[in-house]
């Protein structure tokens, strides 16, 4: 398999989460280069004149900001470990639901959904890296709602014939605390740095791979500083993606 440079041409782009820590490089790397952004967040965007406030659980929300949109990166949701029925099942569950619903109703021709590198945590190798052919090893409600995600993208695919990434996005940091925290528990190869993570999601935007019909899971993390830990090869085949930081670069804040 192999990844084509896909078309340069402006596209119509909604990212959700579009006020977080991935999003906001995301959104500014899509704006620089043309493309026409939507937002979507309980708060306004910075640097965006088409925005959509609101909460991912409430369904006309969701269908205002996907109507009219070609590609829609799928950024929102609570991103740590909390209580299921409190915390994480209206943004990640029923969140994804009316994302995929309204990706169907409109017919988006992309969709890319953020998974995290915890649906594997508990299925670490020592001598080699992970695999997504491996399968999952969650070990928290968070990492269980990622899995479904993932399953729902792929049914999204196969059902409904749109182009679905699943992309588990490695350690990226969202304070200086945080990426102090990568090194002092050797966390150097699972990170990824917000310039890496914009050049990977606009690669899933030009890439002409997955086409319609197909779902592509891959691991999202920047160069690893001592060894491959997760598999590479996938996004780099699918979609072209080619990190270029190693840890601390590539953060969008100071760092000793």
């Amino acid at each position: 398999m192999t990844a084509t440079s896909g078309s340069e041409q402006s596209r119509r782009i909604l990212v959700t989460g579009s006020t977080g820590a991935v999003g906001a490089p995301v959104v500014r790397r899509l704006v620089e280069a043309g493309h026409h952004v939507r937002g979507f967040a309980r708060r306004p965007t910075p640097g965006l004149e088409d925005s959509v406030e609101g909460d991912l659980a409430d369904r006309d929300k969701v269908r205002a900001a996907v109507k009219g949109m070609e590609v829609v990166i799928h950024l929102g949701a609570y991103p740590d470990n909390a209580d299921f029925l409190d915390v994480l099942l209206e943004p990640n569950v029923k969140g994804l639901f009316h994302i995929c619903e309204a990706c169907r109703e409109f017919g988006i021709q992309r969709l890319v959904l953020a998974s995290t590198l915890q649906v594997v945590g508990g299925g670490w190798k020592k001598n080699a890296p992970i695999r997504v052919a491996d399968g999952v090893n969650p070990r928290n409600h968070y990492a269980l709602t990622k899995v479904w995600g993932e399953e729902m993208g792929a049914m999204v695919a196969r059902c409904h014939a749109i182009s679905v990434v699943n992309a588990r996005v490695g350690w990226l940091p969202r304070s200086t605390r945080g990426a102090a925290r990568i090194a002092e528990v050797g966390g150097e190869n699972v990170y990824l740095s917000h310039a890496d993570a914009a050049r990977f999601f606009e690669r899933c935007v030009l890439s002409d791979r997955p086409g319609p019909g197909e779902c592509a899971t891959v691991f999202v993390v920047s160069r690893p500083k001592t060894g491959e830990v997760l598999e590479l090869a996938p996004a780099r085949e699918w979609l072209g993606y080619e990190p270029e930081d190693v840890f601390p670069q590539g953060l969008d804040f100071p760092y000793p």
